[in-house]
């Protein structure tokens, strides 16, 4: 939240760019630049890595510059039933790659595998982290909707990958808790598109978040969680340093207990909660970008919308600090709560 760290994004209630994806007919999904990935229906029983979801191409400076792709690995269960699904957003300086003998392929492949659900790495742009990158002409938004953008192309090729349309799950740390805006947000599906990937939802079950940004705008910060006094000099200098400020916003805001209520989300923070205002100087003696207090912020927003606290948790302990299978642990039986049987309600 402090500038030049990782952020996510927005309050936008808006529907993905129509004709997304689509040539013309059927699942021929799309054309693509030449230098970038070509989206294309999935063959049946596909797994492993690199698999394109979009045709956008950038360079990411928190891997020195590296170029990257709308890509995902997908990690199948073996089951002859459609599985249901864990959608993966990784931190800044990582990529989508979860090595086999890393902590966090351990942390978060394993007992999702080991639970019959298959498993989905994405990469993907953030819009605070990747805000220089220039906006599509065509779609402004981008690149705040890339987790969407891959939720409907997996769910267009659902059969393709044996996934349950119904049973899709996001987890996310850090930068990737963009997955916490993305599921707050209304379904940006577009039902009447010719284009069979925009039809499909970006809704899902439940999110488990680590080190969440719940709020990605500056004022919003600085009037939650500093003093009056400090807040216009925070706010000022927060948007000098992103120009493109007010494109982010706030998964606070966007909370919704309406007709289609969003969903339970449980969050995971590596330091204790503060619980007062604090002075500027006092938060550069915290990390204002894993601040534990946004936890308790989007919690009591769902309480207001819901009137129960039950649909919004969150722990805030340093012993959750640099160990994965600590912060990550029951994260695959909370996701278990949540999953829809044939007789579930859609």
């Amino acid at each position: 939240m402090i500038p030049g760290k990782d952020e996510t994004m927005g309050n936008t209630r808006s529907r993905l760019r129509a004709g997304l994806l689509c040539t013309g007919a059927a699942l021929a999904f799309f054309a693509a630049d030449a230098s970038a990935c070509v989206p294309t229906a999935l063959p049946m029983g596909v797994k492993g890595p690199g698999l394109c979801y979009g045709a956008e191409v950038w360079p990411e400076p928190t891997l020195g510059g590296r170029t990257l792709e709308q890509q995902f690995d997908f990690y199948r269960a073996p089951s002859t039933a459609p599985t249901s699904l864990i959608v993966w957003a990784h931190p800044n300086g990582m990529s989508k790659a979860l090595p086999e003998d890393s902590p966090m392929y351990q942390a978060l492949v394993v007992p999702a595998l080991r639970a019959g659900f298959s498993f989905a790495s994405i990469e993907f742009r953030h819009p605070v982290t990747n805000e220089a990158l220039p906006n599509s002409d065509s779609d402004p938004r981008v690149p705040h909707y890339d987790l969407a953008y891959a939720l409907q192309f997996i769910r267009a090729n659902a059969e393709a990958l044996n996934i349950d349309k119904r049973n899709v799950f996001l987890v996310g740390q850090s930068r990737g808790t963009l997955a916490v805006w993305t599921a707050l947000q209304d379904d940006m599906r577009d039902p009447d598109s010719p284009d069979p990937v925009a039809r499909q939802s970006t809704r899902v079950n439940a999110v488990y978040a680590v080190n969440a940004q719940t709020t990605y705008s500056g004022a919003e910060f600085a009037r939650r969680f500093l003093i009056q006094d400090d807040r216009a000099r925070f706010t000022a200098a927060f948007n000098r340093q992103h120009p493109k400020h007010e494109q982010f916003g706030s998964a606070i805001g966007s909370v919704n207990a309406g007709v289609k209520p969003d969903p339970p989300v449980r969050l995971i923070y590596d330091s204790q909660e503060v619980g007062r205002l604090l002075s500027l100087q006092e938060m550069n003696q915290h990390d204002p970008i894993h601040y534990p207090d946004f936890g308790p912020a989007l919690c009591g927003a769902y309480a207001k919308a819901f009137g129960s606290s039950a649909y919004c948790t969150y722990d805030a302990d340093p012993r959750y600090q640099g160990d994965p299978m600590a912060a990550y642990a029951g994260y695959v039986d909370f996701f278990k709560r949540y999953v829809r049987t044939s007789t579930s309600s859609p």
